[in-house]
């Protein structure tokens, strides 16, 4: 039974050691690949274009912009 339990704590002390050395050894966060590449989509939102006019909904009352009319 001793036998067993030394090698168990063995077995558990290597495999602490291993998964310390791999998490030491490599870089816990992940790092950019690209430096050059960055996105702003507040920036691309100023260059669309043809988009339909805001239509404002409150509570299921659709409120149309000026000029547009349900009854023409």
């Amino acid at each position: 039974m001793r036998t067993h339990i030394g090698t168990f704590i063995l077995a558990i002390a290597i495999a602490f050691v291993l998964a310390f050395t791999i998490w030491w050894t490599f870089p816990t966060q992940a790092k950019q690949q690209f430096g050059g590449v960055f996105i702003d989509p507040l920036v691309m939102m100023h260059t669309t274009t043809n988009l339909l006019a805001e239509v404002q909904y409150d509570q299921g009352t659709v409120f149309l912009p000026d000029g547009v009319h349900y009854d023409q």
